[in-house]
């Protein structure tokens, strides 16, 4: 039981962990570029509201309202996805609130299901940044190569006129994408977008 909680726990809050949460179990630890990708895309469309709203069919009222509560976006985003999953309205789900592992007990909402969407959701966005097709990225990833280096290679593969595959390859753990980048002749500040971090009510994010 403990360890089912603490995955889906770590699956729903993993990505976006915000300062104040009231997540009981603290996720695991991610890898900076994998916790900000959402917080990038809800700033590209004009904020969480409009992005949820967008991104998981609920009422951007209901998440206005939510949010002029106190809700932070990470729990937020937890009652979203549930409420996708398990067809129950947005603001029911986000009232039954006490630990999101029960809570998905209580829709009948599988730690699979969830592992499923939290993969996809990803795949998706990651698929978008690198300009190529989900099948594509995941290909890639069965190989070893995480989701953020495949769209860093991808970025570089167009602007040098390469193809991923060989950029992926001069990746070593004894050098940055910076360095890859030169060595095709690419300035890789023009190519890739900044990334911000998540923030919450006080502009930082949080970590245990």
């Amino acid at each position: 039981m403990m360890f089912r909680k603490k995955l889906l726990v770590g699956l729903l809050g993993g990505m976006m962990i915000f300062a104040g949460s009231s997540v009981n179990a603290a996720p695991p630890e991610m890898p900076e570029q994998d916790e900000t990708w959402q917080a990038e895309e809800a700033e590209h469309v004009g904020g969480w509201a409009k992005y949820f709203s967008a991104k998981y069919g609920v009422d951007s009222a209901q998440i206005e309202k939510a949010l002029q509560d106190g809700v932070h976006p990470a729990d937020i985003r937890h009652a979203a996805i549930l409420s996708k999953l398990s067809g129950k309205n947005f603001s029911d789900v986000l009232a039954m609130k006490v630990d999101w592992s029960q809570v998905a007990d209580k829709l009948g909402v599988t730690d699979k299901q969830v592992k499923e969407f939290f993969q996809q959701e990803r795949d998706e966005h990651f698929a978008r940044r690198a300009g190529i097709d989900v099948k594509t990225l995941q290909s890639f990833m069965k190989d070893g190569y995480r989701p953020h280096d495949i769209a860093v290679a991808a970025g570089i593969a167009k602007a040098s006129g390469k193809d991923i595959k060989s950029v992926l390859s001069k990746r070593k753990i004894n050098n940055t994408w910076d360095d890859v980048a030169k060595s095709f002749g690419v300035d890789l500040k023009k190519i890739m977008p900044p990334e911000h971090p998540p923030v919450g009510h006080h502009g930082r994010h949080h970590r245990k």
